[in-house]
């Protein structure tokens, strides 16, 4: 008798645990990026930033951005990034670039500081997605 309550109450219990998972938000973004800070080739970036819904941000400054960035790339630069961050989903990946590399770690950073789960810095920046031949828009 006390087996069968036993089990009965464990069948209950994962019956209710299994009912009350939480939805996420879903998008078309394939989900590449691994949690914590990683790094990424343009060409290994390139189809999740290409997805309708990814956060593509490049973060050097606006003069830097309107002379040639990389396609779908959104300007937040890096000094104003901490003042914008409600611009930016916490739960999806954002993907950052900048001329080299290095303002984009600085700024994976800010972004894993504040929260965000996932960030990737696209190694070699613009310079390299241009390198790569990906298309650049001005």
């Amino acid at each position: 008798m006390k087996v069968t309550l036993f089990a009965l109450i464990a069948a209950a219990m994962i019956g209710i645990a299994g009912c009350n998972s939480i939805a996420t938000k879903k998008t078309d973004s394939p989900d590449v990026a691994k949690a914590g800070i990683t790094e990424m080739s343009p060409e290994e970036a390139r189809p999740a930033v290409e997805a309708a819904y990814s956060q593509f941000v490049d973060v050097r400054t606006s003069e830097e951005y309107a002379a040639g960035h990389a396609y779908r790339a959104r300007n937040i630069p890096l000094d104003d990034l901490a003042s914008n961050l409600d611009k930016l989903e916490k739960n999806e990946p954002v993907y950052l670039i900048c001329e080299s590399g290095n303002r984009s770690k600085k700024a994976a950073g800010i972004l894993q500081q504040a929260g965000f789960s996932r960030t990737v810095s696209i190694t070699g920046g613009t310079t390299a997605w241009r390198a790569a031949g990906l298309r650049i828009e001005k």
